[in-house]
């Protein structure tokens, strides 16, 4: 994942010194700029308290900050609960974990495991449907596709005897048969749009094992702190969740390489706009830091995948609206447009409340996309 330079044995006592003295300096200076984010924190609100009436009136968007007012109310008397249930206890009361440590800081790890069904097709169901679209190869289209399948050239593994299109054919079967995830990833892009089921069904390629499904919470939509990391493992029968939470701002760093620790190169990602959002701040917060990581896993962002299936169904595709739509029901819960406010309470009373809906909230994400993605094969 990263690499880093480590001084060799037997150098003079006084290079490790130096090298001492300036990891002070730099650990004091990162406190300084996290101190200052923290500071920051909660000086502008990114989202609008929108009324009932104005959102029948105007088509909901996708992914603008946005809550209607009546769930606004209910999310700070729900507040002024959590701040009084949880007067005087502890993190660890509240959310049982543990601190955990590395080179770039701490943070304190949640880790659970909840029964659930993940479903995906079979590498056998998934190849045949991979090759018996002939458009996959560049340079041929629907009249193209139509032609050849007269001709007996019913897959793509068929083509590798026609004189025209072999060399492409083979190509292409080679990653299809060395289940080349990523590489088969990259070559549907440039043949469909990202919604395209070709590339749902291209999970086949993993085993149950081979999945991370990650969802992060923020304090803005851009240049803000993440103050969660979750990551979900699927299993056969079960889903594992580690949750990574900033007990404090300058955790921030120590957080993020926590749970990039977790992320083997081989394995796939299952986001929900991820491939824009999530995984791209991640990135973001990291060079900020001046950290160097390598984060190039296949991604199934599944909101490509959604709004294709499921759009004519819904009323806009948050994720919320998505678990209406499965019959998804949280029993706590509140907006993701205000996680930021609930975890600035937090920081400002250092009342724990305000943490657990924010905690559970991810938990859930991580929960429902291992759903949905399961679900949408049902849909194609």
């Amino acid at each position: 994942m990263a690499t880093f330079n480590k001084e060799a044995p037997g150098l003079p006592t006084i290079q490790g010194k130096i090298r001492s003295e300036r990891v002070h300096k730099e650990k004091v200076a990162l406190f300084r700029v996290a101190e200052g984010l923290r500071k920051r924190v909660g000086q502008s609100k990114e989202y609008e308290v929108v009324s009932e009436k104005e959102s029948e009136r105007q088509k909901r968007p996708v992914f603008e900050n946005w809550i209607l007012s009546s769930e606004y109310e209910e999310a700070l008397k729900f507040e002024k609960q959590l701040l009084k249930q949880y007067r005087g206890k502890t993190l660890e009361e509240s959310l049982p974990g543990k601190v955990v440590s590395n080179e770039q800081g701490e943070c304190y790890e949640i880790s659970s495991s909840c029964f659930a069904k993940f479903k995906r097709v079979t590498y056998e169901e998934s190849k045949q449907v991979m090759i018996s679209d002939l458009k996959v190869l560049p340079g041929i289209g629907p009249v193209n596709e139509r032609l050849l399948k007269k001709q007996g050239y019913g897959t793509v593994e068929d083509l590798e005897r026609h004189p025209r299109w072999k060399k492409q054919a083979y190509e292409y079967m080679e990653l299809v048969d060395t289940k080349e995830v990523g590489a088969v990833q990259k070559w549907l892009w440039q043949r469909f749009p990202k919604s395209h089921p070709l590339l749902h069904y291209l999970a086949g390629f993993c085993q149950d094992h081979d999945f991370a499904i990650v969802d992060i919470e923020t304090l803005g939509l851009s240049e803000r702190p993440i103050i969660l990391l979750g990551i979900a493992k699927p299993t056969k029968d079960h889903i594992c969740t580690t949750q990574f939470l900033l007990r404090d701002i300058p955790d921030e760093p120590g957080a993020i390489w926590a749970m990039l620790a977790q992320l083997d190169p081989k394995l796939s990602l299952i986001t929900y706009n991820g491939k824009s959002f999530d995984i791209p701040y991640i990135k973001q917060r990291l060079a900020y830091y001046g950290l160097d990581a390598y984060i190039d896993n296949p991604n199934f962002d599944i909101l490509h995948f959604t709004r294709r299936a499921l759009k004519p169904k819904l009323t806009d595709c948050k994720l919320e609206t998505v678990e209406k739509y499965l019959g998804i029901k949280r029993d706590i819960n509140i907006p993701g447009a205000l996680v930021p406010h609930f975890y600035d309470t937090y920081l400002r009373t250092k009342n724990v409340g305000p943490l657990t809906p924010i905690v559970e909230h991810n938990r859930q994400d991580l929960l429902t996309l291992g759903t949905l993605f399961s679900k949408l094969y049902e849909e194609w």
